[in-house]
């Protein structure tokens, strides 16, 4: 049960991570409108959001239709729900590999 809260709990910052990401570059998008070329940080901001997005997001893996105006979190939770699994098993191997037992 504790491990299901501690991927409860990646996925939820993970979730909130993002959503800051992707205000923050909405705004230095937005800001910036009127210039010929995004500055560094936009992009950085940017390669940002698409890295936070993958893999649902980016390859697109859920109808649009079904998840019309707010409902878009749905899907935005799954995603982070794979981010926080992926981080989980990542830091379980580690452990595995690098914590010799005493």
């Amino acid at each position: 049960m504790k491990k299901f809260f501690i991927i409860l709990a990646i996925a939820f910052v993970h979730l909130i991570f993002t959503k800051v990401i992707s205000i923050i570059a909405m705004s230095v998008v937005t800001a910036n409108v009127y210039e010929s070329q995004l500055s560094f940080i936009g992009r950085l901001l940017i390669i940002m959001s698409k890295v936070l997005y993958f893999p649902v997001f980016t390859f697109a893996m859920y109808p649009r239709a079904f998840f019309p105006g707010n409902l878009v979190i749905i899907p935005l939770l799954i995603n982070s729900l794979f981010w926080a699994l992926f981080i989980f098993a990542f830091f379980v191997l580690v452990k595995k590999l690098f914590v010799k037992p005493c």
